[in-house]
């Protein structure tokens, strides 16, 4: 609950049944300020919007730190030396995070809710400030923040600019997202999302090094978006701790330009690319081993192709040794994680020579560095046709083709313009694919199933996935709506 008043601060009492740490805030008007003497002080906000801020920034907090009740009460108005200008109570699980919480709320209260205070002082003299600045400490701005990016030719402040309208995701808060993840948040992205189910353990942290011992059993992706967002407040972090599946992935990428598969396992990382070719995005992949890794962008619109293009089939696990079976050095995963971030960068901005063609081989025992060409693979079962014809190829054109008993599956997204093709009287259902896991089990697999989308890149990923998953009647529509408009235009 977050609240304003002019009356003097009552603190509330935090009940919270289960809770084993309390930790209260009362935050009072001091006597100076920069060596000058304070009377008094005024405080001035836009209630429904310093009221909306606030809500939303406890239930940040609340889910953040896994809080039981969460609580602040700000004062607004004329106060005197020694008034309770803002209180703030949390109560958690554990001590560690009511601290912890409590301070992340009194930052965040400082450089996010429009509150702003007038100090009085003895001589006469006032004026409006905006934050508690330590005398004699320069006040971090976006301007200084990214002076030194900003100078080089090939950013500017239009390169500034894209990077603050993208939106990456970092799937994976271990050895590589923990390098990832601060060159990312330092360049100005301005919105990072970081997904991890885990939780740190003492194992990692000779390699994952935005973690302390302190952290373990902790989990990771909210520590990891609590220390982005202190290295930067000028952008949006979001934490997203939940595992990732086949049926949450596309509902996850929709919201983001760029993914990091920062994982360490084959299913997840094929997981990732497959997802990522279903929803056209760019993926940068890493994978390391021992002393050594390889790099790769699959970048939709290049003609470099997928993992798959490669690796068709998911290798086994157990095929390669794991960091935990074969070891790892740990400068490894965070050399491999910086590089991550700079194709990542480099894509955004649109610069340079992203490895959109190309693996980049690293032996950190040597520092031989190989660079090998890649191609797409024609046959590929995800960007290719590798997928019997039946699967992907449908004319809904052809001469004698009935569709009485079909139901057209439209996968395009809530936000997309969605065109409609002729196909008779057949059902036109709009299912968004991000939503997926919401929907599939309601459908009839023995049924046959028309599913389309823009392009057909969408579509024909799904209804091979399907197929692969025991529906025999999942079929795309070759070319997506698209290419079928051309031939036989109709407004939605």
């Amino acid at each position: 609950m977050f609240s304003l008043t002019r009356d003097p601060i009552v603190p509330p009492v935090l009940a919270a049944a289960g809770a084993g740490g309390f930790v209260a805030f009362d935050g009072k008007v001091r006597h100076d300020h920069a060596g000058r003497t304070v009377v008094a002080l005024d405080y001035e906000a836009f209630d429904e919007l310093v009221l909306a801020e606030g809500r939303a920034l406890l239930a940040e907090a609340t889910a953040q730190f896994g809080l039981l009740e969460a609580r602040c009460v700000h004062r607004v108005g004329r106060l005197a030396v020694g008034d309770t200008a803002v209180w703030i109570g949390v109560a958690a699980p554990h001590r560690r995070e009511a601290f912890e919480a409590c301070e992340w709320i009194l930052d965040q209260l400082k450089r996010r809710v429009p509150i702003w205070k007038k100090e009085h002082f003895a001589d006469g003299d006032s004026g409006w400030i905006g934050s508690d600045v330590t005398p004699g400490e320069a006040p971090v701005t976006e301007e200084n923040f990214y002076s030194r990016q900003i100078r080089l030719n090939e950013v500017g402040a239009a390169g500034q600019a894209k990077l603050e309208a993208a939106r990456v995701l970092v799937v994976g808060a271990g050895g590589l997202g923990c390098a990832a993840i601060p060159y990312l948040a330092a360049a100005g992205v301005g919105t990072l999302g970081l997904c991890d189910f885990d939780r740190v353990e003492a194992t990692n942290l000779h390699r994952q090094v935005l973690f302390a011992a302190r952290d373990v059993g902790k989990p990771k992706a909210a520590l990891a978006a609590r220390f982005a967002q202190r290295l930067n407040p000028f952008i949006a972090v979001r934490a997203h701790g939940a595992r990732l599946t086949a049926e949450s992935a596309p509902g996850l990428f929709q919201h983001y330009d760029l993914v990091l598969d920062c994982t360490d396992n084959f299913a997840t990382k094929f997981l990732l690319n497959d997802t990522a070719v279903a929803m056209n995005k760019p993926l940068v992949q890493a994978s390391l081993y021992q002393f050594e890794g390889q790099l790769h962008l699959y970048d939709p619109a290049k003609a470099g192709g997928c993992l798959r293009c490669v690796w068709p089939e998911i290798p086994p696990e157990g095929c390669v040794g794991s960091c935990a079976e074969a070891g790892v050095l740990g400068v490894v995963p965070g050399v491999f994680g910086a590089l991550q971030a700079g194709e990542a960068i480099k894509f955004l901005l649109g610069l340079g020579e992203p490895l959109s063609d190309a693996v980049l081989l690293f032996d950190l025992r040597t520092l031989a560095t190989t660079r090998i060409k890649r191609a797409a693979n024609p046959h590929c079962p995800v960007c290719g046709d590798g997928a019997p014809p039946t699967e992907i190829d449908l004319d809904p054109f052809a001469p004698g083709r009935d569709f009485s008993r079909w139901t057209v599956v439209d996968l395009r997204e809530d936000h997309e313009p969605r065109p409609l093709v002729e196909l008779g009287s057949t059902p036109w259902r709009h299912q968004p694919l991000s939503r997926a896991a919401e929907w599939l089990a309601a459908l009839d697999r023995e049924q046959p199933h028309l599913f389309v989308c823009g392009r057909g890149l969408r579509s024909g990923n799904f209804a091979r996935r399907l197929r692969r998953e025991g529906w025999p009647h999942a079929y795309s529509l070759a070319g997506g709506v698209d290419l079928a408009l051309k031939a036989r235009p109709r407004s939605a």
